[in-house]
C-alpha cells in the first residue's frame, strides 16, 4: 500500500462481515467516493483455529498482518487496489 493509501485508509474500521470457507471477511463502511475496504483473514483450518474473532472490535489495514489479504473496490465493484495474496480459501 502506498503512503496515500495509508493516509486515506490507514484507519478507517474495518468490522467482521461474514464467514465463509476458512475466511474470516472484514470490510468498512462505503465512503462518500464510492471506496469500500475488504479484508479477508485465515484461510486454512490451522490459522481459523488460532483466531480470535470479536464482532464488535473493528480492525484496521495499518494493524492487519503483513500476510493477509486487503482490497479497495471502486464505486462501480471495481478492484482498484490490493495487497497481498488471496488465502487458499478465497
Amino acid at each position: 500500500m502506498t503512503e496515500d493509501h495509508y493516509e486515506k485508509y490507514g484507519d478507517v474500521p474495518l468490522y467482521f462481515s461474514h464467514y465463509y470457507n476458512f475466511l474470516f471477511i472484514y470490510k468498512s463502511q462505503k465512503m462518500e467516493n464510492g471506496d469500500q475496504i475488504f479484508l479477508q483473514l485465515g484461510g486454512n483450518m490451522e490459522k481459523v483455529s488460532a483466531m480470535i474473532v470479536d464482532v464488535n472490535d473493528p480492525l484496521t489495514l495499518d494493524e492487519k498482518s503483513e500476510d493477509e489479504y486487503a482490497y479497495i473496490k471502486n464505486k462501480d465493484k471495481q478492484v482498484v487496489w490490493k495487497q497481498g495474496i488471496p488465502p487458499e480459501g478465497g
